[in-house]
């Protein structure tokens, strides 16, 4: 959270496919002056969505209750992606109602078209009494609120990645909108609430997680063959270490790097698996910066970055690390190797990638400066 401040960030969301956090994330966030829009533990996921059960209506109203004296929380959201229309609208959006009327209420993340009635239309507080309608997911050229885009390495078969190598032209110089009357926050805008690229992780945080035979973007043996599973989940099989790691890297690499950043992919060892991961992370920051750029010419004027920790060692989407437990360390610590010998030193999770050096430096300031293609 500390971090996340450092990087001029104001808000955070704690989404619906997690879980509610801890007491001591709400207070930070209180001490910080950091805003949280906080959505129900409900996603589009199968089986995570809400069923009306009386178990599932004490876990919303405790935790309503147990969180609803942070000033820090400034929304509660129904659901993340998913359909508001039912039991969010009859179930879950009235029992937060009923714990805690002192706040703005929001269908669901993302919903684009807001509400029909039950909420004032100026502050999207809940009135009294009332009914809860959110107005149909709509077309529209300016949402209020959306997810995406998002950018999925691919390349190399893993159990999120697609094995084909999804080309792409890099938007680099990027193509800035003109300013021009509807730009500006007098006029309608868009709250993105989730957008982002994946990208791996520092060596410091990856290679203790695998054996030094596989330090290597693609794990130092053949690829695993990987079949779909279910959704966007694939089974793979034959043992790579890497095809567990999320998302490759290889298009990004190639996109902003080419073909000489591609060269020596399937190399391991201490510097190579460095090399690999250094351009990738870079290739992240320079993708997510783009997207900033042109979101900031466009009228988006929230923007919620997904995300911002990583949860484990992997091709992910966060601008912090995970804290890499190798042997398991004092509490608050991290062991990771040292100069590659196997001696131990002690360092602290949450390492900033290159990315979240960039949003402090002025990606997420509230003033700064671009070029476009013209």
């Amino acid at each position: 959270l500390h971090s996340a401040v450092q990087a001029n960030m104001n808000t955070l969301r704690v989404w619906g496919g997690g879980v509610f956090m801890s007491d001591e994330f709400y207070d930070t966030c209180d001490q910080l002056g950091l805003m949280v829009y906080q959505d129900m533990m409900y996603s589009s996921e199968e089986g995570h969505l809400p069923s009306a059960s009386p178990s599932q209506a004490d876990e919303l109203r405790q935790n309503v209750r147990r969180l609803c004296s942070h000033p820090s929380i400034v929304l509660w959201a129904g659901c993340n992606e998913c359909d508001a229309i039912g039991l969010v609208r009859t179930f879950v959006i009235p029992t937060v109602v009923a714990e805690d009327a002192s706040r703005p209420i929001w269908p669901a993340s993302p919903w684009g078209s807001g509400w029909a009635k039950g909420v004032s239309s100026l502050s999207s507080l809940p009135l009294p009494g009332a009914t809860f309608l959110p107005n149909p997911q709509a077309n529209s050229t300016t949402p209020l609120e959306v997810h995406g885009p998002y950018l999925h390495g691919s390349g190399f078969p893993t159990v999120n990645g697609d094995a084909v190598l999804q080309r792409f032209s890099p938007p680099l110089p990027v193509q800035l909108s003109a300013v021009a009357p509807g730009l500006g926050p007098g006029f309608r805008s868009t709250f993105v609430s989730e957008f982002g690229c994946s990208g791996f992780s520092s060596f410091e945080s990856m290679a203790p997680t695998l054996a030094p035979a596989h330090w290597g973007v693609h794990g130092g043996m053949p690829p695993d063959s990987c079949s779909p599973e279910k959704g966007t989940w694939r089974r793979c099989v034959g043992g790579n270490p890497m095809a567990q790691r999320n998302y490759p890297c290889d298009s990004l690499t190639e996109a902003y790097f080419g073909e000489q950043g591609m060269r020596g992919t399937d190399e391991v060892g201490p510097e190579a698996f460095q090399r690999q991961l250094y351009l990738c992370m870079v290739a992240q920051a320079l993708h997510v910066k783009a997207l900033v750029e042109t979101q900031r010419t466009s009228n988006v004027l929230g923007t919620l970055i997904w995300q911002l920790n990583e949860i484990w060692p992997t091709g992910g989407w966060g601008s912090l690390e995970y804290c890499t437990a190798f042997p398991p360390p004092a509490p608050g610590t991290c062991a990771c190797i040292d100069d590659f010998g196997g001696e131990d030193v002690a360092l602290r999770g949450g390492r900033w990638k290159p990315l979240h050096y960039w949003f402090r430096a002025g990606l997420f300031g509230d003033v700064f400066a671009t070029c476009d293609q013209e």
